[in-house]
């Protein structure tokens, strides 16, 4: 009986310590509620103190990338900022 109980709690303790903690699922939710983008969509970063700010392109994996060119804000022909 009292080999069972041991047993029982040994086996216990191995099952809690391969649980996910609470920090993972608050990072589990956290990356689930990032909004994807649809490939080919773009958009333009923080402009710098001139105006000038950078233009990123949705790539097929839902992810911003930056592209070589850079849009001038003041001309309001930017693609609007995410």
């Amino acid at each position: 009986m009292i080999k069972k109980l041991v047993l029982a709690v040994a086996v216990a303790a191995v099952a809690v310590s391969f649980a996910p903690t609470a920090s993972h699922a608050k990072k589990m939710h956290h990356h689930m509620m990032h909004h994807k983008c649809t490939m080919g969509t773009m958009a333009s970063g923080h402009a710098n103190s001139m105006g000038w700010a950078p233009v990123m392109s949705c790539g097929a994996d839902g992810k911003m990338y930056p592209t070589m060119m850079m849009c001038y804000m003041g001309s309001q022909l930017c693609p609007p900022s995410m």
